[in-house]
């Protein structure tokens, strides 16, 4: 997979995402009810969120069948819990995913989210919205460190800081 955020449409008939299963690739999480907001745009219909061993984030429609986004772990280069109201209207895990660079005048011409056919490949920030904000997601980078569980919701234990 390229860097950056993908369509993705090799879905199974049972509504799961279709892995590489040559190369042992499995699920080893599902998350119902999330949301996906890509850039400034307003989340997408609820779906449902699948993490695999290959390191990959894969989001399906469940309004719009065959629609879904997928992005490896590895072109994700921050994220960060946000339970700022003010920032974003829900509890969301923020991140920010290697883009294509646009020029200043490619930038004027050519917004990748001013239209209803978004660039995926100028898309820099996905929020993920799950549908209880009390749950926790653990991300794993493959790297030697593991990140920490993050709570998502407003009686977190974490402290601004």
């Amino acid at each position: 997979m390229a860097p950056g955020l993908q369509r993705f449409s090799y879905i199974a008939g049972d509504g799961a995402p279709r892995l590489d299963a040559a190369s042992g690739e499995e699920l080893v999480r599902l998350d119902r009810a999330a949301s996906v907001a890509l850039g400034r745009r307003s989340p997408e219909l609820p779906g449902t969120l699948f993490v695999t061993t290959r390191k990959r984030l894969i989001w399906l429609s469940e309004a719009e069948k065959g629609k879904g986004y997928a992005v490896d772990f590895l072109a994700i280069s921050l994220h960060a819990a946000s339970r700022d109201l003010e920032a974003y209207p829900s509890p969301c895990l923020y991140t920010q995913i290697e883009a294509e660079v646009a020029t200043d005048e490619e930038a004027v011409e050519s917004n990748p989210e001013a239209n209803d056919e978004l660039d995926l490949s100028r898309v820099s920030e996905l929020r993920i919205i799950l549908g209880d904000p009390g749950q926790r997601i653990l991300l794993n980078y493959g790297r030697p460190w593991l990140l920490p569980i993050l709570p998502l919701g407003r009686h977190s234990s974490l402290q601004h800081g």
